[in-house]
């Protein structure tokens, strides 16, 4: 097969596939109208698929040996567009601020040229459309299900804007980081703005504690090791005149080792408690088991899809992109079965998760020569 051929004589249709799905955002585990439409694609092309509970699918094609898995992400984020793009959200508040939707055009694509070279596949491929992947489910419900026990490689790819447009990324060892979540309350006693001696002000109380956790990063982690903590938001209080009595942090903590993320929670749950009681106030925290791990290549997974992408890439196409501080439950593949993740450039001067976040058309297509280069190698 000519992938090179294949993928330029799809590309318009490619396109249309991520500006339709781009103007019909979803979130997690709220993919509707997103599944239905992957389904109709698929009926269409003739592949069979299994729906998965309660959004999402997971189709086949082939019927080899040995068994294979490319997967891309359905969900969008609560993110309102701000791009001036034709094709923009019709959902007011809800965009493909991620790049979600340039991944399901891929699989997508992958699925039309695989289809239709079925009979010359030696190997069965499953086609994950995984949803719920901003909020770090999807990935383990698939896994927990069992219907990817037959499944010994996986395959994922993740479009970038901070990445020229052009340019992959497919490199061995950690790429992305383990993603812990943790919410703290802090119950103080309310009262009025002018009497604060007789309150205790949950807003002081929350300030100092955000301050607090970033000396975990600055002075109890080894700089050597990395570790990100952020809090995100912070609620507190309902008017100006008004000391508040309740608060409310949410925030996450990100590292690419065990070691480093044990510590880390031990850490912020000690100086949330401290904090607390330095001020008199009453701190509860939710501090759930990490969603997913750090991702991790394979070594030898990474061998051989670079070994197929040579075929097709220039050698100026490959870039090092240093390994990134952002989460990814595809890392829940990859703790079952031998798999590897690229970083795909998408061009464009916003990054993800941006309101003004758009991917150049160059990277659906070097997307799709990666996977059918991956399935396609023996």
């Amino acid at each position: 097969m000519d992938i090179t051929a294949e993928v330029l004589e799809i590309e318009q249709e490619l396109i249309s596939f991520r500006t339709w799905l781009h103007q019909c955002p979803e979130t997690a585990y709220e993919e509707v109208e997103t599944t239905k439409w992957i389904q109709g694609k698929l009926d269409s092309l003739g592949i069979s698929y299994e729906k998965l509970n309660p959004t999402g699918l997971i189709g086949t094609i082939g019927n080899g040996k040995h068994t294979i898995a490319l997967r891309a992400d359905i969900d969008a984020l609560e993110v309102t567009e701000d791009t001036n793009l034709p094709f923009a959200s019709k959902r007011d508040g809800f965009m493909h601020a991620c790049g979600h939707d340039g991944h399901m055009a891929i699989l997508l694509g992958a699925a039309k040229i695989l289809k239709k070279h079925e009979e010359e596949l030696d190997k069965k491929v499953l086609l994950i459309f995984q949803p719920a992947e901003e909020i770090a489910l999807g990935a383990k419900k698939i896994v927990d299900s069992g219907v990817l026990d037959e499944v010994e490689e996986i395959f994922g790819l993740h479009i970038f804007s901070g990445i020229e447009a052009g340019k992959i990324s497919i490199e061995e060892g950690p790429r992305m980081a383990a993603t812990d979540w943790f919410t703290i309350e802090i119950e103080g006693k309310a009262g009025h703005a002018g009497k604060p001696h007789l309150c205790v002000d949950a807003t002081v109380v929350a300030a100092s504690m955000v301050m607090n956790l970033q000396t975990i990063v600055s002075r109890q982690n080894n700089p050597l090791d990395p570790l990100v903590i952020t809090v995100g938001h912070l609620e507190s209080g309902t008017a100006r005149n008004v000391i508040s009595g309740y608060a409310k942090l949410e925030g996450t903590a990100r590292t690419f080792s065990e070691e480093v993320e044990e510590k880390a929670r031990e850490s912020i749950v000690k100086t949330a408690r401290e904090t607390g009681k330095m001020y008199g106030a009453n701190v509860t925290i939710d501090y759930p088991k990490t969603s997913h791990g750090p991702l991790k290549n394979d070594k030898d997974m990474v061998e051989k899809i670079k070994k197929g992408a040579d075929k097709i890439f220039d050698k100026e196409d490959f870039v090092h992109v240093p390994p990134m501080m952002l989460g990814e439950d595809f890392a829940n593949y990859l703790t079952q079965i031998k798999g590897a993740f690229a970083f795909v450039g998408g061009g464009g001067e916003y990054p993800n998760h941006h309101s003004k976040f758009d991917m150049d058309s160059k990277s659906l297509l070097n997307g799709l020569k990666l996977m059918l280069a991956y399935v396609l190698e023996p």
